[in-house]
């Protein structure tokens, strides 16, 4: 601007307007103007500069605000996530647990079958005192091992206990001792499910534990807590737009639900519709039938009145012809004959008058 101003002083002082007078005057009008321009550039500028500092700032502060309580929600997601990966794991070692028991009642099973087959190759009968002692001496080792396959610990009484110690006395038969090895082999078995189900058990708890934990800390619950808190200490835009994001949601779910149950609905009305309409068909289709059958039963009472008819005409027309060959005394009789046919078919003397006529020319001819 001084560079500005000293020109146009030379300008005009090279021009030669005006004496001293006009050139102070000049220098004042320029003078103030240079300061108007100038001011006006500092109020623009500085209104300017601090919008623009003030948007940065709020911006700043909302992303700011945005991350740490997305961050907030993602922390507590993650150990959610923790939570159901320890539950899906629990629950995967409670599966491969429940396989291993079933394959170790197969085994047992088959064990069972080895034995059976070892009785029937030593031909022991079921009801034999050697097979009966075999089923004292499993109790015995299962009374050893603490329980039986019912999980429970069976009791010897005295008589058993007395026979027991006849039994070891005596000693064990070759069939006896292969069945009890393969008893033992079955107790393995058992015992290896037996610590299967206390591992079972504890897994079990461990998941009740979990899921107790998970609902006593509430993560989500408090991430959202403090999100929110942030979020409106931040800008309660902020916690607006979330909270519109959270409806948005909330109401497209709603929607979807709403939807599937009118889809639901009209499902529904379009089979009950179809129903009626079968009903309609099939009691319309049942009223055809009625119909035919009462169109049947006139045709048929139509064909046999036409049938007693005809054998009423047949039998006046024979009559009429018999009243002919009597000649001419008869035809008092074959007139009375007529008139109790034409009154048996309920008909008019008038509509057989001709046939009388010409039944009387034949009878005189």
């Amino acid at each position: 601007m001084k560079i500005q101003a000293g020109t146009n002083e030379n300008q005009n002082t090279a021009l030669g307007v005006g004496g001293a007078s006009g050139t102070q005057e000049t220098r004042a009008a320029q003078t103030d103007e240079k300061a108007q321009k100038k001011g006006d550039t500092k109020t623009i500028f500085a209104g300017d500069l601090g919008l623009c500092m003030q948007t940065d700032l709020i911006a700043q502060k909302k992303k700011s605000a945005q991350k740490q309580a997305l961050q907030m929600i993602e922390d507590a997601w993650d150990i959610d996530r923790r939570f159901d990966k320890s539950i899906a794991g629990y629950r995967d070692r409670l599966a491969e647990l429940a396989a291993e028991k079933e394959a170790n009642w197969e085994e047992i099973e088959k064990r069972d079958g080895w034995k059976e087959e070892l009785r029937q190759t030593y031909g022991v009968a079921e009801d034999s005192r050697e097979q009966q002692d075999l089923k004292l001496l499993e109790k015995e080792q299962d009374c050893i091992n603490g329980a039986g396959r019912d999980g429970r610990r069976p009791v010897l009484t005295e008589e058993e206990k007395e026979r027991l110690t006849r039994i070891h006395e005596n000693g064990l038969t070759e069939y006896q001792e292969r069945c009890m090895a393969i008893d033992a082999q079955q107790a393995g078995l058992e015992r290896s499910n037996a610590r299967i189900d206390e591992e079972s058990r504890a897994y079990n708890a461990a998941i009740r534990s979990t899921r107790l934990e998970r609902l006593k800390n509430n993560e989500m619950a408090k991430a959202q807590k403090k999100a929110d808190i942030v979020l409106e200490a931040a800008s309660r835009e902020v916690v607006g737009m979330l909270t519109d994001e959270a409806t948005k949601y909330v109401d497209q779910k709603f929607e979807e639900q709403v939807e599937e149950a009118k889809k639901k609905a009209e499902e529904k009305a379009e089979q009950e519709e179809k129903v009626e309409q079968r009903q309609e068909k099939a009691e319309e289709l049942e009223q055809r039938i009625d119909e035919t059958r009462a169109k049947r039963k006139e045709q048929e009472d139509a064909r046999r009145e036409a049938e007693e008819r005809a054998r009423l005409e047949e039998d006046f027309l024979s009559g009429m012809m018999n009243a002919g060959i009597g000649g001419v005394g008869a035809t008092a009789d074959a007139q009375s004959d007529i008139k109790n046919m034409l009154h048996k078919m309920n008909l008019l003397d008038e509509d057989l008058k001709g046939s009388i006529v010409e039944a009387k020319l034949e009878a005189y001819s």
